[in-house]
């Protein structure tokens, strides 16, 4: 992590994302602007958080770890997400893993400045209920897609969800074989029944495997293999 002491990048965040109809001037005066790497972690289970963050830039990674050891994938988050809002209002301490998809920048607020000016104020409340509301719903629906959807579903949603919609980025995406396992393990499924699906993918000219990476190469059929059903 590091900071970015940028004026008027925040205020250029602030306005994209009108965080003036969530938080007062006062708020605003106070936040800051934290940059991540590609697969650095946000926060990690049992980290107690003394800020809340935005999500201004890019794209995270949430997954959880059962009590075997084993991950389970939750959802990937864009603009405007939201981390730390269950843990601000419960004082819980972080349940899930949270990582950097690319690189992300988040609006930081301390925790001791919310409950001053913001844990009086409607708008912020409502966007925090809103918040958690969407998160819950995403959990149910993620638990139905991980549980009730072949494996080729479930791989198609996933590399939808890790694309870039940066105009300016390839259209063609690419997630290292070397991580594999990992994506197995996330999406519920073993590295062998994984390593198939991708080879009938491929057959299909759906994907590439090349040089130790998968290029998507049509990215209409994996849209239409993942009928909308993504882990968003």
């Amino acid at each position: 992590m590091k900071a970015i002491h940028n004026e008027e990048r925040l205020a250029r965040y602030a306005a994209e994302n009108q965080l003036n109809a969530i938080f007062d001037a006062a708020t605003i005066g106070m936040m800051n602007i934290v940059a991540y790497e590609n697969g650095e972690a946000i926060c990690s289970p049992g980290d107690q958080l003394d800020h809340l963050f935005l999500l201004v830039k890019g794209k995270i990674k949430v997954y959880t770890t059962l009590p075997n050891g084993k991950s389970v994938l939750l959802r990937f988050n864009e603009p405007l997400a939201i981390i730390g809002d269950m843990e601000l209002m419960t004082g819980f301490p972080v349940r899930c893993m949270v990582e950097s998809v690319g690189e992300t920048h988040f609006i930081a607020i301390k925790k001791e400045a919310l409950r001053e000016t913001a844990f009086q104020d409607p708008r912020f409340l409502t966007f925090i209920i809103k918040q958690i509301s969407n998160k819950l719903h995403t959990v149910s629906y993620v638990s139905s897609l991980n549980l009730l959807y072949p494996v080729e579903n479930r791989l198609a949603s996933y590399l939808i969800s890790i694309m870039s919609e940066d105009p300016l980025s390839p259209s063609l995406v690419e997630m290292r074989t070397d991580k594999l396992t990992d994506v197995a393990e996330l999406l519920g499924t073993s590295y062998r029944h994984l390593n198939r699906v991708i080879t009938q993918l491929a057959a299909a000219g759906i994907i590439e495997r090349k040089r130790g990476a998968i290029f998507i190469r049509n990215e209409t059929r994996l849209k239409e293999l993942a009928s909308g059903n993504l882990y968003r």
